[in-house]
């Protein structure tokens, strides 16, 4: 009995100093964080809002041994969310914006194998796709931490330097687009498409009045500028021995060719020698960081000017296609029927001007032709290929229309048309200046 009382007064002893021991086990402490969302800048402040608009944020909070512990889906992400998490312990954070969707992993290694794929080339008008990583933070009582985002798509500026063409070369673009065009994109480390089919048909283009800033210029004779956009294309370098061309043009049986990604420019081209006639002008060149180099990075911009010398057509082929060109031929310029034109209420005239080129730059004087329709002199319609107009003649009066033909023809047509004048008023009725 004695021996029994000593056990099971240890027994009570032990359980004592545990109970004691607990209550000196500390206590996890909660932090309140706030992630502050960062969309930073393309290397430039950007002129378009969808640069850096947020949209939506999958936000994913790991330990450190990568384990989730955290994966929070923002639909409306803010500037900011604040998050819980436990003060002194170290976390890694990742997130995905304006994905459109939630972003999930139950490991940090699981986020390598993530692919973004791109419905149409232009799909970023909530946002251009963005990816973020910090590593290594450890939650403080409170506090602030920024998260800088970085866009899976890349910037390409285009402007046009016009100062060494000839004075009688005429370069209107009517359209610029990337081809080779990549429709997916790796999320957490570098991308590159490694077949066609990884492209898009027709890639990212701006048409239109879209180009308008590139054929416009001050005194220089440089344009303004305007932007395309797509996804990281990592190709790597063009080691030597691989090609010779030093101005990366790859023939048709090369692989690179239908992978590595390209500018297309189209221009509308006039000079005294050729003229655009089953189609334009094309221009095409590689991108890279150099002329080595056939990468295009994520989030960067790179500023390309195109600088066209003489005549704008030296280099032959893929580079610079002429396939659609006409030789312009002699310069030509007649006007019908006459000069001088006198009718009565109810005719109808027909005026116009052949000329060649045909392609040349023609004004066929709307303008004139609004103020005599306002002063009711006649009505108008413009021909189908607007060289010129059928008159309706619709009341007593004098009109005036002027015509011209810009280069390489660089004439005009005076046309002065008479409605039921009295003889002395037409001898001494003096027609206004064009």
């Amino acid at each position: 009995m004695e021996r029994k009382g000593r056990i099971s007064c240890c027994i009570l002893t032990a359980l004592c100093a545990l109970v004691a021991s607990c209550t000196n086990v500390p206590v996890d402490r909660e932090s309140e964080v706030e992630i502050v969302f960062d969309s930073g800048s393309m290397h430039t402040r950007a002129l378009n809002p969808d640069e850096e608009r947020i949209s939506d944020v999958s936000l994913l909070i790991f330990d450190i041994d990568g384990n989730a512990e955290e994966c929070i889906w923002l639909p409306d992400a803010g500037a900011s969310h604040t998050v819980t998490l436990i003060e002194g312990r170290t976390y890694n954070i990742r997130a995905c914006a304006n994905f459109g969707y939630q972003v999930y992993a139950d490991h940090i290694d699981e986020l390598n194998e993530i692919t973004y794929h791109m419905a149409y080339p232009d799909e970023y008008r909530e946002g251009i796709p963005m990816y973020a990583a910090l590593d290594g933070f450890t939650a403080g009582s409170s506090g602030t931490l920024t998260l800088g985002f970085k866009r899976l798509m890349a910037k390409i500026s285009l402007k046009m330097d016009r100062s060494r063409l000839s004075e009688d070369v005429m370069m209107n673009v009517v359209s610029a687009r990337i081809g080779n065009c990549p429709k997916t994109v790796q999320v957490c480390g570098p991308s590159r498409i490694i077949s066609h089919d990884q492209c898009f048909a027709s890639g990212f283009s701006r048409g239109e009045f879209e180009t308008v800033p590139l054929n416009e210029s001050g005194p220089d004779k440089i344009s303004g500028e305007v932007s395309l956009y797509m996804l990281e294309n990592m190709q790597g370098d063009i080691y030597p021995g691989i090609t010779e061309d030093e101005e990366k043009v790859f023939v048709p049986e090369d692989p690179r060719s239908q992978v590595c990604s390209y500018v297309e420019l189209e221009l509308e081209y006039m000079s005294s020698t050729h003229y655009s006639l089953s189609r334009n002008l094309i221009y095409r060149f590689y991108l890279g960081a150099d002329r080595n180099n056939l990468d295009v990075e994520r989030n960067c911009r790179y500023s390309i000017i195109v600088r066209p010398e003489d005549d704008g057509l030296s280099g032959d082929g893929w580079r610079v296609d002429k396939s659609g060109l006409a030789e312009t031929g002699p310069v030509s310029f007649a006007a019908y029927p006459q000069s001088y034109i006198r009718g009565d209420i109810g005719d109808q005239i027909h005026i116009w001007c052949e000329f060649s080129p045909p392609q040349a730059p023609f004004d066929v004087g709307i303008e004139y032709m609004e103020d005599d329709k306002a002063e009711g002199i006649y009505d108008y319609r413009i021909d189908e290929d607007g060289h010129g107009a059928v008159l309706t003649l619709t009341g007593p009066g004098r009109g005036l229309i002027y015509m011209e033909a810009g280069d390489p023809v660089n004439e005009a047509a005076l046309f002065v048309i008479e409605v039921n004048l009295p003889a002395d008023n037409a001898q001494c009725a003096i027609p206004r200046s064009p």
